[in-house]
């Protein structure tokens, strides 16, 4: 795809650029994508440009260093109860733009979100930027017939931005030696996510593996990209490092934050935490979603294992970070960049996890990777009931704040929007 020029719009030694930020997740919230953005406002605006966020207008509560525009939204049954989907009317498109203008747009959700910013974009000739936050195609292990209708609507999906942005570039043939292990409907939606980025101007992720998987999928190469992980936020350090642990036993705490759906494979982890057998132990599972019931069905007449459900504020996710002394991540090719890695390193918890694929913040210094069996996580979970490896790996923690630093990711989507608006 030729990319466009800008020039006419932007002046190149303007230092202050005003930037659009579109999500669908109900602001602020706990969720993944919420958090990004509340670290990207954070910094964009700490290093001097102005940012709108465009959100959806449910129980939002608008940041105190952004400029907001409520958006009207709706909700499909079965959808996590975070996630809206936005109005993305050309209408509505036009409305905003009588009232605001921008330098860049940047949609952080892939179905209202990144259609309303295309129409924006289109009306008022400035570049539009995508980050692909979800790995569409690591729902269908799990939970297969759910997974097939939202491939078809995230297909659909695709084709209507590419309408709206007139996009006519054809893909690229799939290589399959990097896309080896997807079944023909993970192909599908690798596809889906590579026609949506040919309907952009750049594309960015936070985990390198999803760049080249969309890519692999025949998104060109030429398409202005960056692999940009989520750092931590300011005001989450903030908390960490005011939050001592409160409780007193001395019993070796697990704890899972997540939705509470079958992608996480929560019930793996109960049943290697039962297997794993360790003495004074105890596992915190922390969320909300559709598998909620299942799992406390599944756990129950274990007094050892606690649901707290739905955490909403950063304080209370500290403190049970503070309160635990391992943070375990069971999914397996499904996730993209768990924002929640960065924080439990961030406070300072060695990290159990399973997928090879997750390349932002782990290695071997503070985190244990392990197969994904549960016979896998069960030893993993006894070796790091020793406390010499957990203080080895504790102590490695602190390369989180080396490698991924809020400004750092800040100035990367910065060099990226300047790069588009020369």
């Amino acid at each position: 795809m030729r990319q466009k020029s800008y020039c006419i719009l932007y002046n190149a030694s303007m230092q202050t650029l005003h930037i659009a930020l579109v999500l669908e997740d109900m602001f602020p919230d706990s969720s993944g994508v919420s958090r990004s953005v509340q670290m990207q406002i954070e910094e964009l605006v700490r290093l001097g440009h102005r940012v709108t966020l465009l959100a959806p207008a449910v129980q939002l509560v608008p940041p105190a260093n952004a400029e907001t525009i409520r958006l009207p939204s709706y909700r499909f049954p079965g959808l996590p109860k975070h996630t809206r989907i936005i109005v993305s009317t050309h209408a509505l498109a036009k409305q905003i733009s009588r009232k605001h203008k921008f330098d860049v747009i940047h949609s952080q959700t892939d179905t209202g979100a990144v259609r309303l910013a295309a129409h924006i974009a289109r009306i008022q000739h400035i570049p539009h930027i995508h980050t692909f936050h979800t790995n569409m195609a690591g729902a269908h292990s799990t939970a297969p017939i759910v997974a097939f209708l939202g491939s078809i609507g995230y297909r659909l999906g695709a084709y209507k931005l590419r309408r709206i942005r007139g996009s006519t570039q054809a893909l690229a043939t799939i290589n399959r030696a990097i896309l080896h292990e997807e079944s023909p409907l993970g192909l599908f939606d690798w596809r889906s996510q590579a026609l949506m980025a040919t309907s952009v101007d750049a594309i960015t992720t936070p985990s390198r593996y999803m760049l080249r998987y969309i890519q692999a999928a025949g998104a060109s190469m030429h398409i202005p990209n960056a692999s940009i992980p989520t750092g931590y936020s300011r005001s989450f350090e903030a908390i960490i490092a005011k939050t001592r642990r409160k409780r007193t036993s001395h019993a070796l705490r697990f704890v899972s934050v997540s939705r509470i759906v079958k992608e996480k494979r929560l019930a793996v982890v109960i049943d290697a935490f039962r297997q794993a057998d360790i003495p004074d132990s105890e596992l915190v599972i922390i969320g909300d979603g559709a598998e909620l019931a299942a799992l406390r069905a599944h756990a129950r007449g274990d007094t050892r294992i606690t649901f707290t459900g739905h955490v909403g504020s950063q304080q209370e996710i500290v403190q049970h970070l503070r309160d635990a002394d391992i943070f375990i991540l069971a999914s397996y090719r499904f996730d993209n960049q768990p924002i929640v890695i960065t924080e439990a390193l961030a406070a300072g918890l060695p990290v159990l996890y399973c997928d090879d694929r997750l390349d932002v913040g782990l290695h071997p210094n503070n985190s244990l990777l392990v197969e994904p069996s549960c016979k896998a996580l069960a030893a993993g979970m006894r070796q790091l009931a020793n406390k010499s490896t957990r203080h080895r790996l504790s102590v490695g923690t602190n390369s989180v704040f080396r490698e991924l630093s809020p400004e750092a990711t800040a100035r990367a989507y910065i060099k990226l929007y300047r790069q588009l608006l020369k």
